[in-house]
């Protein structure tokens, strides 16, 4: 079992980008009418958030697990590199932090990951 998951210091960025991802699908999941509001001002169907929801919750989930912790890094980039692309042609900059904060979290936790 720990070859498969491993709760410890030495993996402490894969387990916080994880609880980022997963924190950030129960907020899109939530589907408040915020949340909403601002996937269609970044050029979204209103119901997007929920794609996104599961997306995000799908990457916290391959985080945690050693053979499938790639895929969810790969997956949780490209999610975030979507959304600042997004933020950035909506011209909404204050927006930008969230989706870096998440993106660096993955890249960090792939510098762990494979050292």
């Amino acid at each position: 079992m720990s070859n498969l998951i491993s709760f410890s210091l030495d993996n402490a960025a894969t387990l916080t980008a994880s609880a980022a991802f997963l924190l950030g699908a129960i907020i899109n999941a939530s589907g408040r009418k915020a949340v909403r509001e601002q996937f269609v001002r970044y050029g979204f169907p209103s119901w997007w958030c929920w794609i996104t929801a599961i997306l995000e919750f799908i990457t916290a989930f391959l985080l945690i697990l050693r053979p499938t912790f790639a895929i969810g890094a790969v997956l949780g980039a490209c999610i975030m590199v979507a959304a600042i692309v997004a933020i950035v042609r909506a011209r909404d900059f204050r927006h930008i932090p969230p989706p870096a904060v998440f993106l660096l979290l993955v890249i960090a936790a792939s510098v762990q990951f494979s050292s």
